[in-house]
């Protein structure tokens, strides 16, 4: 017998790795869903990158496209930068797209924890610009001549108020990840086809409130029904 639940497909966020997420991704489990967690190619840590925005995309496709193909329904979690991967990975795979056309299964919910959620042509680091905060990255990111950027301060920028404990052990997984994933244009807007929760926090150093205001502001323009949570 099918499970009524959905199967989740946590996208993680750059210079992090699968590692970082698997408490959450355990807990959900624990209640009965079944959990991917792609590991992103442009977060393996290479120096110079060997992957961009683009590998992350196709990693996490071919992980979607096989569940929804099997007529599964997909709940897409993502984190950070993941939201921009997750969101041109299930392009025309969205479970209204693939009714229309007679075929069962597909994305059915789209949930951005804290995400990068853009209209088509945008990329990361224009929110940076638009906030007027790209001033202020040499500050926290740590640019290397190859390509490659790690934060300056990751306690700083990923674990404030986080238990020492599970610091350290978050830590131990971070990698480098490529400035150029944050400089290349989106084009998916699967966020106007199925429902959409979009978590708000207040103090997030990565990704702060003003980004996720502009962001939001933008795509529910567009026609983003976004429901949204705050912590």
């Amino acid at each position: 017998m099918a499970s009524l639940l959905p199967s989740i497909v946590l996208v993680h966020g750059a210079w992090h790795t699968p590692q970082n997420y698997s408490q959450y991704a355990d807990a959900l489990r624990k209640h009965g869903f079944k959990v991917l967690v792609p590991h992103l190619p442009s977060c393996s840590g290479a120096s110079p990158p060997d992957a961009f925005l683009s590998e992350d995309i196709a990693a996490v496709r071919d992980i979607v496209e096989p569940l929804v193909q099997a007529g599964e329904c997909v709940l897409m979690v993502m984190h950070s930068y993941g939201g921009a991967v997750g969101t041109d990975a299930v392009l025309g795979l969205t479970f209204p797209e693939r009714k229309a056309t007679g075929e069962a299964g597909g994305v059915v919910h789209m949930f951005y924890m804290c995400a990068y959620i853009l209209p088509p042509g945008r990329t990361i680091f224009s929110v940076v610009e638009e906030a007027g905060m790209a001033h202020l990255w040499p500050q926290f990111v740590e640019n290397a001549e190859d390509g490659s950027t790690f934060p300056k301060d990751p306690v700083q920028l990923f674990f404030g108020g986080v238990e020492s404990g599970a610091t350290w052990q978050g830590l131990q997984h971070l990698v480098r990840s490529p400035m150029n994933a944050f400089e290349t244009e989106t084009r998916g807007e699967a966020w106007r086809r199925v429902p959409v929760t979009y978590i708000l926090t207040q103090q997030d150093y990565a990704v702060p409130r003003v980004y996720q205001d502009l962001m939001l502001e933008k795509v529910k323009g567009r026609g983003c029904g976004c429901e949204d949570g705050g912590l």
